[in-house]
């Protein structure tokens, strides 16, 4: 399969290539040129120490169906391919049909902006060539523009949903906060009132064992007899036992 490259920045001429079913590269470093059958080049001025080793197509000055044209001549006369069929002069226009139409139709921005750079470099060659230039420019810029509209709307697209996310997750966080608190205050609560509780029981029990107490010291008090006296004295009988006696009874004696 032949190999083309297309030297910086005609983007457009390798795409039209590649739409013909050539294998093309854009060609990075001008000391690969051997390496292809035909070298698409700004200025063949450019490659002047390959020239005797390599096919130069030159495309200053020259529109996209010239270039290509050219390409597959040099490739017919190399024996590579056979002659293709004719193409139609609007190949490359964006209101050509066919083949060329659909291909421009769906190229990059960059590329139509490489071919009309490459055109712009060429010297004079008619008003005519000089107006298709300034078109092809102007529209690209549109569509850059508009490219660039649209990706803005819909970063900020992007951004409000980023935010809206952000503020979804930050209302979870404080919902999860202010559960956490809810289940702490609980749990402060329970426990409060378990101590309640056990104080509460503490009291009872301590209730019932006075309780307790008073009633045994009843029935132990309940087994004495309780005598009143009047006035009355103490001394001691003839064994030394102390004896309590009414002072009234002495008297009677």
């Amino acid at each position: 399969m032949v190999k083309i490259a297309v030297e910086h920045p005609f983007t457009s001429v390798r795409d039209a290539l590649v739409q013909k079913g050539y294998r093309a590269e854009m060609l990075e470093k001008k000391t690969d040129a051997p390496d292809y059958d035909v070298v698409v080049v700004r200025d063949q001025e450019d490659l002047t120490d390959f020239h005797m080793s390599v096919s130069l197509v030159e495309a200053r000055g020259r529109t996209l169906f010239e270039i290509v044209e050219e390409v597959e001549e040099r490739l017919v006369r190399q024996g590579k391919i056979q002659a293709p069929a004719p193409m139609a002069p609007e190949y490359g226009s964006e209101s050509g049909g066919g083949g060329g139409g659909s291909f421009v139709a769906g190229a990059v921005t960059g590329a139509l902006i490489g071919a009309a750079a490459g055109l712009l470099l060429a010297p004079k060659s008619g008003k005519e060539l000089q107006e298709q230039v300034k078109a092809k420019t102007s529209d690209s810029s549109e569509k850059v523009n508009t490219s660039i509209e649209q990706a803005k709307v819909k970063a900020d697209e992007l951004k409000a949903k980023r935010e809206e996310k952000k503020e979804e997750k930050e209302l979870k966080k404080q919902e999860k906060e202010i559960e956490k608190e809810a289940k702490q205050q609980e749990k402060a609560e329970e426990k409060e009132e378990k101590k309640e509780e056990k104080a509460q029981k503490e009291h009872e029990k301590a209730e019932k064992k006075v309780e307790k107490e008073i009633k045994k010291a009843e029935k132990d008090a309940g087994g004495v007899d309780v005598v009143e006296f009047g006035e009355s004295s103490l001394g001691k009988n003839s064994d030394g036992e102390i004896k309590v006696e009414p002072t009234d009874a002495k008297k009677n004696n």
